[in-house]
This record gives structure tokens, C-alpha cells and sequence, in this order.
């Protein structure tokens, strides 16, 4: 039987054409799905084997970071212990207790998981496999609620929406700052504007009521997050892009109809009903995570953030190479930010939309002019010292200024999506023609003298070593031409330009996150004695001055004092620290300090999430909080001490000590 492959490859392409929609989805999912059967993740847990003095057999590509501590000592660790002990919604492992509700990205057996859904599929598959797949689900969910987004507002624009999401995926912020913290608020707030439209705009009223109750989960969703420094930004942004998106579409007056008033206020008592028993069921945790000095009662004034950390974005790439950690004034994360080429282009669209209005619709000038608006007022709130009191009444005053580059990703992306998507003339025969008009000509050189400004004056204030002149250029134009293009009359040439922008942020961001097998942090000798031992007894556990052991033995399920706090655990501190509020106050990582003769017990900052406790190991703290056990990476001297229980555990030296008298098996 003959194959007639030239019918075949017909037939092929004419299902790909019919069904391109699902291109990009199934490219995603797949992606995830693979992915997460083998187990694969960007987790920095390398970490761990790198410390053990131990050689990460594990690490497929890449190396971990340091940098991302939020990942591989807080939010991993916690991930584990709660799978290894069953998910209790309070663990008793963390000090007195501690509720993994609050702050914590974790899972835990309380009805709240439902409006968790990355953490559901912990209650699914072995701790390998729902790791993975949480860490690939996130970008997928971001990459998808971008492309979902784009294609409500321009049908079948189905390329562009591939890039668009692609894009987001790749900004450097998304990817130093890769956690749920980050990405959820963006995933919850583009889809809730969909929902949002779509029960305004829709005749039916069971459709309408189902668009509804979608709002509603949403809005729990993104509530119960707990990160606002990134959810009311990205609040803002999606509040006034949900205006910006019914007034160019012409529905707004929909918006005051008695039905989608009804069915909003509707979602809106059904939302707070639920955050109000979430809150209630969990308010003493709650309580006192909003009554701490860090980050509860935090204030920033505004005005007075450093203009060079916002327009060092086009030198993102340079983030990848750990010695450039602090070139650009901070570490990775904090100067972390998106390629804003839609801020730069959005003076020009401002001026297209005005010169030539037929070649944009009613919806894209409405983005254009309020994204714009928005734009002008996080600015205002970074760089002029005015408006507190507003920016108090909006709760922007408890954000720091860096956090507000999550508001203008959004913007850039919104920019980008008017540039890339508006009306497009017919490309003639010769194509090249449209390149070198005049107007285009103008655009670029505006635009390479803006580019060349950006990155003289960054290299400049930070005195950036390793950058010659012809890495300059070479980034200059490669920013320009992309830019430039994006501001063509054609639609071929600005997607050619989309993709120039998608490529320099894979190169900005492609060895951010490593590409590593398993989860880790308990993959180690020193974690299976932690294992063996908690089968024994279930005394207390405390480090030395070690963050890294800390989390090893919350990972490995042993009852462990210090390590993160993600809230105070007051009862604690106040009992035994009682006029160091100031202190304890916080989230904060513990450490704890051991001294042979401390002259008092006492408490010290270390920074705005870390404190030291120095005690000595004879301390009756010790004994009454039924502490037992203390691990160090150096040896301790103390007639409290009995004999070193450690060893070599995967070629580190690890001392484990006993304390004397403290043999009563219970727990406090």
C-alpha cells in the first residue's frame, strides 16, 4: 500500500490551520506533562548538595541560586515537611505550632485548598512528581491566562497570543522572582477580567450567573495569595484595565445595569463570606501577621526610589553571571525587572493613534491613553514625594517601590499587545519599501538615542566593568530594531518584532532557573539520620547560626525551633525576650546563636526578616521549650553538652549535640 505524502502533508496542514488554536495549549500541556513525569523542576535545592560538600548528581542544566532563598530555603522545605507529615493545617513541627495557612506556600488538609489549586495535586501524586508539576503548572497557568487574555480581545490572533505568553514567561522579573507569590496575582487577575466581561456583556442570564460564581472563585483565589505587595498592584492595574477594556468596546453603561449590578455585588458577598471565615477560622495567625513591625506595620513614604533601578532593564542579561550579582546596585532579584519596550514605544503609539486614528480601534486608544494614566501615577508614587495619604488609602503605602515593577509588566504587556495587534495595512511587493520611509527612519533614530541613553547612563552610575562598546551597540540596535518594528504599519514586520523582544528576554532569562531532578533538600545522608532519629524520640531540634540545617531537618519532619517563622510566635519570645518586641516582631528567619557564657540571653536584628537569638546552651529556655538536640557546623564547648553525636554526612562535618538533663519525652 503506497502513502501519498504529498496528500498526507495537505491533509496535515489543513488540520493544523483548522485547529491552530490549540497549537500553543498543547505545546504547554505537553510540556508540563512531561516535564512533571520526569520529575523535573527549576528548584535551586542543588543548594543542599553543594554545602554537604556532596556532588549534585541530580542537577540536569544550569546551577542553583543562592539568590533565590525565598524558593530553596523557605517555600521548598516547608512543601516537603508538610507532605512527609500529612498536611496538617497546623504544623507542630515549626516551635509552638505554626498555622501553614498564612504566608506559607504549602499544602494542607483544610477546605481553603480548594482555592489553592497548585497545591491540590500534593494530595495526588509522590512529593516528585506534584513537585514538579506545581513548579511547570505555574508557568503554563501564566503563559495560558496570557494567551486566553489576548485572544478574548483579538480572536484568532493566535501567534501573537503564543508570543505574548511567552514573553510574560520569560520576563526576568517572573523569573528571579519564579513562586507563586509572583505569578498567581497576575494569572487571577487577567482571567478576572475576563470573567468580569464576560458577565457584563452577556444576554443570557444563566451564562451570566455561571461568569458569576467564576468571578467569585477568582477573587478568593487571588485573596487568599497573601502577598499584597504584588496583589494590589496588580489589583489596580487589572481594575483600571477592566474600565479601559468596557469603554473601548463601548459596553460600560452595561456595567450599571440592575442584573450586572446584582450579579457583581453578588460575587462580591459570595467572595467575602468565604475570605471572612477563612479569616475568622484563622484569625489568631492572621492577627499577628498583620501586627508585625515587618512587614504588617511597614510604611514607606513617597518619592525617593533610584530612577537607574528602573531603566537598568535593558541590561537584564547580565543578572545570569553570579559575579555580576551586585552590578547593578542590589542582588538579582531586587534589580530584576521586565524589558519595558512598551513603555518606551508608548509616546509613539500615543502619537499613531492621534495622527492616524483609522488604524486604531476605539479599544486600543482606551488602553493606550489609560494604561498611560497609570503609568504616570506609579511613577508619581516612586520618584515624587506627594500623595501619601491617597497612596495610604489605596494601601500602596505598605508596598516597596521595586515591587510596583509587577504594575508596569502588566502596562508593558498591555502596550505591547495595542503595538503588535492594531490595524494593518497590506504589505506591498516590495516589502522592503515600508523599512526605510521616513517616518520609520525617525522612529528608529528616536529610539536608538533613547536605548543609548538607557545603557550609557547605567553604565556609567554603576561603573559597569565588562561592557565595551560593541556589546553596547550590538544591545542598542538589537533593542532598537525590535522597538522600531513594533511601530510598523504591518503586521508581518511588528511580529517579527514581537519575536525580537521574546528572544531577548530567553536570553535574559534562559539560565536563571536550573533544570533539576527531584526535590532535594532531604536526598541527603544527614537528613535520613534527622529521619531515623525523629522515629526515636520527639524532642526538639535547634541549629547553629544555619539556616541551610535548619530547613534540612523542617524538610526531614523533625520538631525544630528557629528556621522561618512566617509569623511571630509571640508566646514564645514575649515569655522569655519581653522587652524586644521590636525584634521578634516579624516574619523572620530565626537563627539561633549558641555562646558558652553569654552574659544574657538576648535578641538582635540582623536585617528587616532575620534576627539572632544568642543563648547560651545551659540556658533553662532550653529545657522548658523541651529543646534537646543542637546541630552545628562548628564544634561547641559547654559542660551542658554531652559528646558529639555527628560525623561525616556526605563529606561535611556536621556536630550533633545532647543536652545534659533534658531527657523528659514530651512536648510543650
Amino acid at each position: 500500500m503506497r502513502i501519498n505524502f504529498k496528500e498526507t502533508l495537505s491533509s496535515f496542514s489543513s488540520f493544523l490551520y483548522k485547529n491552530q488554536g490549540w497549537i500553543f495549549p498543547i505545546i504547554v500541556l505537553s510540556a508540563l506533562i512531561s516535564l512533571s513525569a520526569l520529575q523535573i523542576s527549576g528548584t535551586s535545592a542543588g543548594i543542599y548538595d553543594y554545602l554537604l560538600g556532596k556532588k549534585p548528581v541530580n542537577l540536569i542544566a544550569g546551577k542553583p541560586r543562592p539568590i533565590r532563598s525565598d524558593e530553596w530555603v523557605v517555600t521548598t522545605p516547608f512543601v516537603v515537611s508538610q507532605y512527609n507529615n500529612g498536611m496538617p493545617a497546623k504544623s507542630k513541627d515549626i516551635g509552638i505550632g505554626q498555622d501553614m495557612s498564612i504566608v506559607a506556600d504549602a499544602p494542607y488538609t483544610d477546605w481553603s485548598m480548594l482555592f489553592r489549586p497548585h497545591n491540590l495535586i500534593f494530595f495526588l501524586l509522590p512529593i516528585g512528581f506534584a513537585f514538579a508539576f506545581k513548579w511547570w503548572l505555574l508557568s503554563a497557568g501564566l503563559a495560558l491566562s496570557v494567551y486566553i487574555f489576548v485572544l478574548f480581545l483579538y480572536p484568532r490572533k493566535y501567534l501573537i497570543a503564543s508570543l505574548l505568553g511567552s514573553i510574560m514567561l520569560f520576563s526576568p522579573f517572573i523569573q528571579w522572582w519564579y513562586q507563586s507569590a509572583t505569578i498567581l496575582p497576575i494569572i487571577y487577575g487577567l482571567l478576572g477580567i475576563v470573567s468580569a466581561i464576560k458577565l457584563i456583556e452577556s444576554r443570557c442570564r444563566r451564562t451570566a450567573i455561571y461568569w458569576s460564581i467564576a468571578l467569585a472563585y477568582l477573587a478568593v483565589c487571588f485573596a487568599l495569595v497573601m502577598y499584597p505587595a504584588f496583589q494590589l498592584t496588580i489589583g489596580l492595574v487589572s481594575l483600571v484595565t477592566l474600565l479601559a477594556i468596557l469603554q473601548g468596546r463601548g459596553t460600560l453603561h452595561l456595567l450599571w445595569q440592575r442584573r450586572n449590578l446584582f450579579l457583581i455585588f453578588g460575587s462580591i458577598i459570595i467572595a467575602g463570606t468565604i475570605m471572612g471565615l477563612f479569616l475568622w477560622q484563622h484569625s489568631d495567625a492572621v492577627k499577628a501577621s498583620l501586627n508585625t513591625i515587618y512587614p504588617g506595620h511597614r510604611n514607606i513614604s513617597s518619592g525617593g526610589f533610584d530612577i537607574f533601578r528602573l531603566i537598568s532593564w535593558p541590561l537584564s542579561y547580565l543578572l545570569l553571571h553570579d559575579n555580576n550579582s551586585m552590578i547593578l546596585g542590589n542582588n538579582q532579584s531586587e534589580v530584576s525587572n521586565f524589558l519595558l519596550i512598551g513603555l518606551v514605544l508608548m509616546p509613539f503609539l500615543i502619537y499613531l493613534s492621534i495622527r492616524y486614528k483609522s488604524t486604531f480601534s476605539k479599544l486600543e486608544k482606551s488602553i493606550i491613553y489609560i494604561s498611560s494614566g497609570i503609568f504616570i501615577f506609579i511613577a508619581i508614587r516612586m520618584f515624587i514625594p506627594i500623595g501619601d495619604q491617597l497612596f495610604s488609602l489605596l494601601g500602596m503605602s505598605k508596598i516597596p517601590h521595586e515591587r510596583l515593577f509587577i504594575g508596569l509588566g502588566l502596562i508593558n504587556f498591555l502596550l505591547l499587545l495595542v503595538a503588535v495587534s492594531r490595524r494593518s495595512k497590506k504589505l506591498p511587493k516590495k516589502w522592503w519599501k515600508p523599512l526605510t520611509s521616513i517616518q520609520q527612519l525617525i522612529f528608529f533614530a528616536i529610539i536608538t538615542i533613547i536605548f543609548s541613553i538607557l545603557i550609557y547612563a547605567t553604565v556609567r552610575h554603576y561603573d559597569i566593568p565588562n561592557i565595551g562598546p560593541l556589546e553596547s551597540v550590538a544591545v542598542i540596535l538589537t533593542f532598537s530594531v525590535s522597538s522600531t518594528l513594533l511601530l510598523s504599519s504591518y503586521e508581518q514586520f511588528r511580529i517579527v518584532g514581537l519575536v525580537g523582544v521574546l528572544l531577548l528576554n530567553i536570553l535574559s532569562t534562559y539560565m536563571v532557573n536550573p533544570l533539576y531532578r527531584g526535590v532535594g533538600i532531604t536526598d541527603n545522608e544527614f537528613s535520613r539520620y534527622i529521619m531515623d532519629a525523629e522515629k526515636k524520640d520527639n524532642f526538639y531540634w535547634v541549629a547553629n547560626d544555619s539556616s541551610v540545617l535548619s530547613a534540612i531537618m523542617v524538610a526531614s519532619g523533625a520538631e525544630v525551633y528557629g528556621g522561618v517563622n512566617t509569623y511571630p510566635q509571640t508566646d514564645i519570645w514575649r515569655r522569655y525576650f519581653p522587652n524586644s518586641a521590636n525584634v521578634f516582631n516579624r516574619y523572620a528567619h530565626v537563627r539561633f546563636l549558641f555562646d558558652s557564657s553569654p552574659q544574657k540571653r538576648s535578641l538582635s536584628l540582623i536585617q528587616d526578616d532575620s534576627f539572632f537569638v544568642h543563648i547560651s546552651p545551659c540556658d533553662e529556655m532550653l529545657h522548658d521549650l523541651n529543646i534537646r538536640y543542637i546541630v552545628s557546623e562548628r564544634p561547641l564547648k559547654s559542660s551542658c553538652l554531652e559528646s558529639n553525636r555527628g560525623g561525616i554526612f556526605d563529606g561535611k562535618k556536621i556536630y550533633i549535640y545532647t543536652i545534659k538533663n533534658n531527657s523528659t519525652n514530651t512536648r510543650k
